[in-house]
């Protein structure tokens, strides 16, 4: 198993536990955040896939 796989595995795993946050959270500002970093490590994931392009819009698009 490579670096990268270890990564990948990493940013998927954070992507769900933000996402059960997402769901579970009571207040709305924290869901918010938690589906900002949900957002990123999805990107990551995208980048270590070399998708540097839709990385970049899944940023741009639905995080920013």
């Amino acid at each position: 198993m490579s670096g990268q796989d270890i990564l990948f595995y990493i940013f998927s795993t954070l992507a769900i536990a933000f996402s059960i946050l997402v769901v579970a959270g009571k207040n709305p500002i924290n869901s918010a955040f938690s589906l900002v970093l949900v957002f990123f490590c999805v990107a990551a994931d995208y980048a270590l896939m070399h998708a540097h392009l839709i990385a970049t819009l899944q940023i741009l698009v639905y995080a920013g």
